[in-house]
C-alpha cells in the first residue's frame, strides 16, 4: 500500500511539473532581452494576377469605364495589365447607350471574367455581370469590379499555376 501511494504521489508531482517544464522550454525559444535577433523578413506567397481588359463599347460612358478599369489595374499591386500571349484573366466589357436617342444619360454594361490560356485557346468563363450605370457611377463600379476580379483571381488561382 505504501508503494502504491508513493507511486501515485510521484506521478502526481511529475504531472504538475511537466506544464512548468513546457513553459520553460517555450521561453527558452523566445528572444531574451540581452541578445539581439537578426531581422529576417518572412517570405510570403505573393499573388499577382495578369489581367487584360477588352472593351467592345459604342458609347462614351462605356469607354470611360474601360479606361478607368485599365488605370486601376495598372496602379494596383495585385494585378499586372498584360496583353502578351500568356495565361491571364480577361475582362470582356460590352457597353451601349441605355437610350439610343440620349447616349449621355446612361449605359448598359456586361462584364465577363474569362480565363484565357493563350492565343488560340478557348476561353473559360469564370463569372459575369450585367447592369446599368451613368457617368457619376463609373468610379464606384470600377472599385466594385476590381474587388470582384480579385475575388475571382483568388478563387481560381490554381489555373495560373
Amino acid at each position: 500500500m505504501k508503494k502504491l501511494l508513493c507511486a501515485a504521489a510521484l506521478a502526481l508531482s511529475l504531472g504538475c511539473l511537466s506544464p512548468s517544464l513546457a513553459v520553460q522550454a517555450a521561453e527558452a525559444g523566445t528572444p531574451q532581452a540581452g541578445k539581439a535577433q537578426a531581422d529576417k523578413p518572412v517570405k510570403t506567397q505573393v499573388r499577382v494576377t495578369s489581367v487584360a481588359v477588352v472593351n467592345e463599347g459604342t458609347d462614351s460612358i462605356g469607354a470611360r469605364l474601360a479606361t478607368r478599369l485599365k488605370e486601376t489595374f495598372n496602379q494596383s499591386n495585385l494585378f499586372v495589365l498584360n496583353e502578351k500571349d500568356e495565361p491571364k484573366l480577361q475582362l470582356l466589357i460590352m457597353t451601349q447607350p441605355e437610350f439610343p436617342g440620349r447616349p449621355h444619360v446612361g449605359s448598359v454594361y456586361s462584364v465577363c471574367w474569362v480565363f484565357k490560356q493563350g492565343e488560340g485557346y478557348l476561353g473559360f468563363l469564370l463569372s459575369r455581370e450585367v447592369g446599368t450605370l451613368n457617368m457619376e457611377e463609373v468610379d464606384e463600379l470600377v472599385a466594385k469590379l476590381v474587388e470582384r476580379t480579385d475575388g475571382i483571381a483568388a478563387k481560381y488561382e490554381n489555373l495560373w499555376k
